[in-house]
This record gives structure tokens, C-alpha cells and sequence, in this order.
């Protein structure tokens, strides 16, 4: 990190923005995925079973999205599979969380149960991008020594 001046602020804000925003694209690529998957092998399992899928699926990909912003690379590799374990368990936790606080659809709407809401897809990313960030900042202050 840059020290002194405005770049103290605006990279870490940036990094965080920046990994939100992939965190979010990711987690609705990971959602589609998991839809496609649960249609192709044709609902084999109980309804739960194939929800929990598109969870777990918006939870690890937003988490992968939002690992991108605060990417430390530097460090020894088990500490950058714990850190990108702990950013995909924030960011499934959000998905869970975004589920459960998040806005109430319809069981009729769209004939569907379980219907896609905004909640779950902005979650994912909060979770993850928070999670992310207290790492990122952690291991820069670490570094400085302060």
C-alpha cells in the first residue's frame, strides 16, 4: 500500500468496491450454473437438496469474486488457502443470511417455491467482500508493523 495522502483511503475502498462488484457478477454466474445443473440432471433430489445447491453455488462464487479485490499472493500458500476458505465461508454465511433477512417472495410467484430474490445475490458479496477486507487489512497492517 501507498503510504501518506489520499491513496492510504482510496485503494482499499477501490479494492473493496472492486471485489464486491466481482463478487456479485460471479455469484450470479454461479447461480445460473447451479439452475443449469439441477435442470440437467433433472431435479433428481429432494427440493431442498437442489436449493441448497443454488445456495452453495452463489456463496462460492461471490466468495471467489470477492477474494479477487484483497488477492495476496505474497504469503506462504496455506496461509492463502485459509484466508480464500474463510472468504468462502463468509460469503456462503451471507447467502444463508441474505435468505433468511432478506425480502419475502410469493410461494405462487412465478410457480415457484423458492424464487430468485435480490437478497440472497447481494449477501453472498457483503459476506465475502467483509471477510475479505479484515483479512486484506489485517495483512497490510501486519507488514507495516503497526
Amino acid at each position: 500500500m501507498i503510504d501518506g495522502g489520499i491513496y492510504t483511503v482510496v485503494i482499499p475502498l477501490g479494492r473493496t468496491v472492486a471485489g464486491f462488484m466481482v463478487g456479485v457478477m460471479l455469484g450470479i454466474l454461479g447461480g445460473w450454473m447451479a439452475l443449469n445443473f439441477n435442470q440437467l440432471i433433472g431435479y433428481a433430489w429432494h427440493p431442498e437438496v437442489h436449493r441448497h445447491i443454488y445456495l452453495m453455488s452463489i456463496g462460492l462464487g461471490a466468495g471467489t469474486g470477492a477474494y479477487v479485490g484483497w488477492a495476496n499472493f505474497d504469503i506462504r500458500w496455506q496461509f492463502v488457502a485459509g484466508s480464500v476458505l474463510l472468504v468462502l465461508a463468509g460469503a456462503i454465511a451471507g447467502t444463508y443470511l441474505g435468505l433468511i433477512y432478506g425480502q419475502i417472495a410469493d410461494e405462487t410467484y412465478l410457480g415457484r417455491r423458492y424464487t430468485i430474490v435480490n437478497s440472497i445475490h447481494y449477501g453472498a458479496p457483503i459476506g465475502g467482500i467483509a471477510v475479505s477486507t479484515l483479512i486484506g487489512l489485517y495483512n497490510e497492517f501486519r507488514t507495516k508493523g503497526l
